[in-house]
């Protein structure tokens, strides 16, 4: 049934005039990569190679050093004209033995995690009374009283916003910056709760950041499920007091690596078009949604062209990016790097949104370029397979940091689905099985159709 309904809508769109000769070309093509992606993709296999033999892959770790290798030499069995590593120095942060938290007298558990970066429970651990507050800034109103207490956040998610990244952006600063500012106070911890759009009983780990002169404490994100258990608490006894205990500590700089593969192109081989995403994640769960998904999603829309028999006008960079949840090294290496030598990166694809059912993508580029592409791209996409945003917006995180040394750079940003992957961001649920296999082979289409696209009518584009 799929061949007969594609077939069916390429012959009423070369019969009625609808799209030019090019764009009825597109859609055969677009046509064989979905059907080639839905029946023979790799990109869930990979997936679980990934997660379940090496699992989560923090920066600096024997994991991601472990996921370097193994990605190189899955690069290495398609036909790329090179394969290599890009050398990066990372900070490593390890977590140590699981964190304790739980409120005195009634010895209440809270499950928490503790925020990537975060210093160490002095001792045998902290125990201080708590106070709440939904916003930062509610902090200024307490003064002194601050000075010997545990700073509990406790900001709700927005349930009614229907783009989860913005409910998540909304309240990010509070955890990345929290921490310092609670410190500027007298606090002597940092309760943060968790960045996600379930009620249960999973924290969300996340980075934040200390601020030089200002006395580090240690910070902990706790689960949706404590951070309402602690309000009711707090209500019935607002001097309780809460037992915290972590290990967490920096351990110093690390030999890392981005992984690269190249196809060179037939007309412009000076033309880089980038594609790939970050390779590292937290060290909790198994990275599958953030980001490998990204990593294997990209990798099979290069190896779905190539075994279409593509070839490339530009040549295309498929680039595993490290160190992006705690500190971006990679991307910047990589820009750092490419700036240097003169290269000319003129688009990139970034995928790090998860691996749920595509629905589009974000474009940074000129509103000429953006109207263009709304124009003559979208609509090859949205009928078919419900791929139909194309709307200016972020170029995603690493692209966004190489990108400040090539501002020309058009750049576009996988969007999934948002309604659940918030619900698995940077918690224990960041599993294999977590991921549907059709939603990421779509995935993969969707992202190897838009480099075929890119590749193909880039001189066509606007400036």
């Amino acid at each position: 049934m799929l061949h007969i309904k594609l077939g069916l809508g390429v012959v009423f769109l070369f019969l009625f005039g609808s799209f030019s000769a090019f764009a009825t070309q597109d859609s055969l093509m677009i046509a064989k990569i979905y059907e080639h992606s839905f029946y023979k993709g790799e990109a869930y296999e990979n997936l679980r190679y990934l997660t379940k033999h090496i699992g989560h892959r923090i920066a600096g770790s024997a994991q991601v050093a472990q996921a370097v290798d193994w990605s190189k030499g899955l690069m290495g069995q398609l036909p790329f004209d090179k394969v290599y590593l890009q050398e990066v120095k990372v900070p490593y942060w390890d977590r140590g033995a699981k964190e304790e938290a739980y409120i005195l007298g009634s010895n209440q558990k809270l499950n928490v995690l503790a925020l990537g970066g975060s210093v160490a429970t002095p001792g045998e651990g902290i125990t201080a009374e708590v106070i709440e507050v939904e916003l930062l800034s509610d902090l200024r109103k307490y003064g002194d009283k601050v000075r010997g207490k545990i700073v509990f956040v406790n900001k709700p998610w927005d349930e009614s916003l229907v783009e989860t990244g913005v409910a998540y952006g909304l309240n990010s600063a509070q955890r990345s910056r929290g921490p310092a500012e609670a410190a500027k106070l007298g606090a002597v911890a940092y309760l943060f709760r968790s960045l996600g759009s379930g009620i249960d009983d999973y924290p969300h780990t996340g980075a934040t950041r200390y601020v030089k002169g200002i006395d580090s404490i240690p910070a902990m994100a706790i689960s949706a499920v404590g951070a309402n258990t602690l309000h009711a608490a707090l209500e019935e006894a607002p001097h309780l007091k809460v037992f915290l205990r972590q290990h967490s500590a920096w351990k110093g700089e690390v030999l890392s690596h981005n992984v690269i593969g190249e196809w060179k192109g037939t007309d412009h081989p000076e033309q880089i078009i980038t594609i790939g995403g970050h390779l590292d994640s937290w060290d909790v769960g198994e990275g599958a949604h953030d980001n490998g998904t990204g990593t294997m999603g990209t990798l099979d829309a290069l190896r779905t062209l190539m075994a279409l028999g593509y070839k490339p006008k530009h040549t295309i960079r498929l680039v595993f990016y490290m160190n992006e949840e705690n500190g971006v090294h990679g991307a910047s290496q990589y820009g750092l790097q490419s700036k240097q030598n003169g290269e000319q990166l003129i688009a990139a694809i970034e995928s790090d949104a998860g691996g749920f059912a595509p629905r589009g993508f974000d474009i940074k580029g000129g509103a000429e370029a953006v109207a263009w592409i709304q124009r003559s791209w979208k609509p090859l996409f949205e009928e078919s397979y419900w791929v139909s945003r194309f709307l200016p917006g972020s170029p995603g995180v690493d692209s966004g940091v190489w990108g400040k040394h090539y501002p020309g750079a058009l750049m576009f940003n996988f969007r999934p689905d948002p309604h659940r992957y918030f619900d698995l961001h940077h918690t224990a649920k960041d599993v294999f099985e977590a991921v549907d296999k059709r939603e990421l082979q779509s995935g993969v289409a969707a992202l190897a159709s838009l480099l075929y696209l890119i590749d193909t009518h880039y001189e066509a584009l606007p400036n």
